[in-house]
């Protein structure tokens, strides 16, 4: 793996003003935390009531003929999702009766990795200094070596190799029994797994003649890969050149077709018929989506046989887990825009860097302390809308948590008024 080292510098006036920029960032970031929490109680209340509507109103039916009298009710059913499309991939030569077949390829190449690191000086200026090193790896699209920071690595690390498009292919035909499923609901339909070769399976000829299966891959080699010697390596340090003239150099073995820049790698991932789960609106011989009361949707499926509790089990957990992935989300917008607005401050310490590092873990405490009450305070008003007694509840703790905030500021002057 070889190094290539970049040194930059910031004057400590240059960053007071980036600083200072990004306070107006900082208050945008942290205003946007108070809508996403409050649409985000909202959306979760309204589905979690959708559902128990739903869960109320499902009856079970049996897929194997289709009933006038469920017609626009909301049922749940179990069976094998078939069809008979065949689903085909004519660059690999597959062909196979399915409800989605995908095809995801890799390029073997050489790859620019950097690390940065900041060393603050005295008077408040930086200075930055990046190493990028480069390796070969398999990555889902070309890499451009051109654009390698290293002018040595631009000539030795080139880049060479063309990659067929991802692509997925999904049947258009799909039965549940005596129904006819739409294509939103065939997309829900999941439960991939890796395509198997069959045995004595021969890849197209207009593949090349380095074109082989290993395991679970297809792996294409350029035909000149054989006949072109890797490229060199940029020049050794002074001291590793002095230690590889002492020593004789070992012979590299010669690259299997993998190892070629400019090889690539295709995997392939198949939908077959499977047994499934449905719960939604009969209409004719086909599904729609049940809107609840309050106008939330409700259109479940999952792979393998499920009664209709359990489907309404997992939906109810999918929103709370969703529910606390934006909760998160909001909170990290209000700190992380605080932060920002209390970076001028870190910045101003940095004349002398030790005081600047003090300054900035206290501003981030204090920019933590902050964007918690403000947190729980957001969702406890939006639960007082949508659920008022744990809304209460909720804004009691943060009552308290802010009570404890002040309590301890008063504790800490007191505390230095004694001192002193």
């Amino acid at each position: 793996m070889s190094q290539y080292t970049e040194r930059s510098s910031e004057s400590w006036f240059s960053r007071l003003g980036g600083a200072i920029k990004g306070v107006f960032i900082g208050i945008i970031i942290f205003v946007i935390g108070f809508p996403v929490l409050w649409l985000n109680e909202g959306r979760a209340v309204k589905r979690s009531r959708a559902l128990k509507e739903g869960q109320g109103a499902t009856i079970s039916i049996q897929a194997d003929q289709v009933l006038p009298e469920n017609e626009s009710k909301l049922v749940h059913l179990t069976g094998k999702a078939e069809t008979n499309d065949i689903l085909s991939d004519p660059a690999f030569g597959i062909s196979e009766v399915a409800i989605r077949l995908s095809r995801d390829g890799e390029i073997y190449q050489w790859t620019e990795d950097s690390e940065t690191k900041e060393v603050k000086k005295l008077g408040g200026g930086v200075e930055r200094i990046t190493t990028y090193s480069y390796s070969k790896k398999w990555v889902s699209e070309p890499v451009d070596s051109s654009e390698f920071k290293d002018p040595a690595a631009r000539d030795s690390y080139r880049n060479t190799g063309t990659l067929l498009k991802d692509q997925v292919k999904q049947a258009e035909n799909v039965n549940l029994g005596a129904f006819t499923l739409t294509t939103e609901i065939i997309n829900k339909i999941g439960d991939r797994k890796t395509y198997n070769f069959p045995e004595g399976f021969k890849l197209p000829e207009q593949l090349g003649p380095n074109a082989r299966i290993d395991g679970d891959y297809v792996i294409v080699t350029p035909a000149t890969a054989n006949a072109t010697p890797a490229p060199a390596a940029p020049p050794a340090e002074p001291s590793q050149a002095t230690a590889e003239a002492a020593t004789p150099a070992a012979t590299a073995p010669a690259p299997t077709p993998a190892d070629v820049i400019g090889a690539t790698r295709y995997k392939f991932s198949i939908v077959k018929p499977h047994d499934i789960s449905l719960i939604a609106v009969q209409k004719s011989n086909t599904f729609a989506a049940y809107v609840a009361s309050n106008g939330n949707k409700i259109l479940e499926l999952k792979d393998g046989i499920h009664t209709a509790d359990a489907m309404f089990a997992a939906a109810q957990a999918s929103n709370r887990t969703l529910t606390w992935i934006l909760r998160v989300v909001g909170f990290l917008c209000m700190f992380i825009g605080l932060s920002m607005v209390f970076k001028p401050l870190s910045v101003l310490g940095d004349i002398v860097p030790f005081i600047g590092n003090i300054i900035g873990i206290g501003t981030g405490i204090l920019a933590f302390l902050i964007a918690t009450p403000c947190t729980l305070v957001t969702i406890a008003i939006a639960w007082i809308v949508y659920r008022p007694v744990l809304g209460i509840l909720l804004l009691a703790v943060a009552a308290g948590s802010i009570y404890l905030i002040v309590k301890k500021k008063k504790e800490l002057a007191a505390a230095k008024a004694t001192a002193a």
